[in-house]
């Protein structure tokens, strides 16, 4: 049996037939078509095509093509919060945290000065504290001065484990209790926490 049609043209009845199949190829199109809107303003879930869309639809100033899709996401995605706080120190560590960098922000000796300890992951170049200087003059109040520090920051855990190795030896004749022998190693790891800073100013 063959399977009804669903498709139900709009246009008139004095439609002619090549009308009626570009009609038809059309709703084939949108129905096959995955429905975007569920996600289209999510930063975080919508195709990569649309975060720029979504950039300039919340107004982010400080937009770079080279900053890799996760960066450009967590600026999307923050982009109301940083601008709401814009000026303050809440605002400008916000603004690196997207970046990825985990920033310490402190006031300096100078009136309206403030430095900046601003901790990654990665290695250390000069697009990176480049890229950390652009952030920071966008987002900053426009009174202040500032110096930049940008460094390495690693951290672990320092783990304990042995190993035992037990072997029960069994007397026979009168009932005498089983000697037990064990040997093993105990093994001690640990992580170093290792800081390297470079400062700009």
């Amino acid at each position: 049996m063959l399977e009804q049609n669903k498709f139900v043209s709009v246009q008139p009845d004095n439609r002619t037939l090549i009308e009626e199949s570009l009609e038809y190829a059309w709703a084939r199109i949108l129905a096959r078509a995955t429905n975007p809107y569920p996600n289209l303003k999510n930063p975080q879930l919508t195709a990569d095509e649309f975060v720029v869309l979504l950039a300039g639809e919340r107004g982010v100033a400080d937009w770079q093509p080279t900053d890799t899709i996760v960066q450009q996401r967590k600026t999307t995605d923050k982009a109301f919060p940083i601008h709401s706080k814009a000026g303050t120190r809440t605002g400008l560590k916000s603004a690196l945290f997207a970046l990825g960098f985990d920033a310490e922000i402190q006031k300096a000796d100078l009136p309206y000065s403030i430095q900046i300890t601003s901790w990654s992951g990665d290695g250390i170049g000069n697009d990176v504290l480049s890229r950390v200087y652009s952030r920071t003059v966008q987002y900053k109040s426009e009174r202040d001065s500032f110096s930049i520090r940008v460094g390495i920051k690693s951290q672990g855990s320092i783990f304990f484990g042995g190993a035992v190795v037990s072997a029960p030896k069994a007397i026979v004749g009168p009932w005498v209790p089983p000697m037990i022998k064990s040997a093993g190693k105990i093994y001690t790891g640990g992580a170093v926490i290792a800081a390297m800073r470079v400062v700009a100013t």
